[in-house]
């Protein structure tokens, strides 16, 4: 419950990758399956389709996800992926339509754990209603730059979502990465924090009381590529402008 109060009181929380080294051991026979299925998590943001609606050399895939009354996930296009004007002067204001997410991928065992672990954590955090009146995002995201072309988030400032609770999930960064820090600021003119996710499943989690940003992506040397994969999670009500 630590980091659901410390996202309740300071608008944003850092859960270490360490934190969830216990999904081996609740979700899995044995430590051989559960690097199978990282691997094939891992293996996925190389199919992910070049972002048409950005700039920023962001490969993406996305699904949006349900739970029944037995506490099954399923998976679709259930509603229009649009975010305002307001809080994404960049790409809001659009409906945009990206390949969903492959079944292989949907139903890994890895990536349902951790998707079960967010949504436990946000009926925990209990502030945005019962999940059923909620549309909750499945976001791939390669940031994938070269020293002369850089990735980058949109919008690629301080920015508060449409989302009322995102979750980034650091699946890979490698290692001639630069950049790719993600800020916290309580106004856009003063940076509280600045957080590096570095290590597997280390984890953000951001509310509507902060603003908050993720530095672009380059590489170190000329000539070479530089990957940061991460996967977003997001909750947010079903009324409003952005369902």
């Amino acid at each position: 419950m630590k980091h659901v109060n410390h996202l309740a009181a300071e608008g944003y929380a850092f859960i270490p990758g360490s934190d969830y080294q216990a999904l081996p051991d609740t979700h899995y026979e044995n430590k051989d399956i559960f690097l199978s299925d990282l691997e094939q998590l891992k293996l996925a943001y190389e199919s992910l389709t070049l972002d048409p609606y950005s700039p920023g050399n962001r490969w993406r895939g996305y699904a949006q996800c349900r739970r029944d009354a037995e506490g099954k996930l399923f998976f679709g296009h259930f509603t229009a992926y649009k975010q305002t004007k307001k809080y994404n002067p960049d790409t809001g204001g659009i409906i945009r339509q990206y390949p969903l997410l492959p079944e292989n991928i949907t139903a890994n065992r890895l990536m349902q754990a951790i998707l079960q672990d967010d949504i436990a954590f946000v009926e925990a955090y209990e502030r945005i209603g019962p999940l059923e009146e909620l549309t909750v995002g499945i976001h791939l995201f390669r940031y994938e730059a070269q020293c002369d072309a850089p990735a980058y988030s949109s919008p690629v400032w301080l920015h508060k979502d449409d989302e009322d609770v995102v979750f980034v999930h650091l699946i890979h960064a490698s290692a001639n990465m630069l950049g790719g820090d993600n800020l916290i600021a309580p106004n856009p003119k003063n940076i509280e924090r600045v957080l590096r996710l570095e290590n597997l499943f280390d984890t953000l989690v951001v509310n509507h009381d902060k603003y908050h940003a993720v530095t672009p992506v380059g590489c170190r040397e000329p000539g070479e590529t530089a990957v940061r994969d991460i996967i977003l999670v997001t909750f947010q009500r079903t009324e409003g402008e952005a369902a």
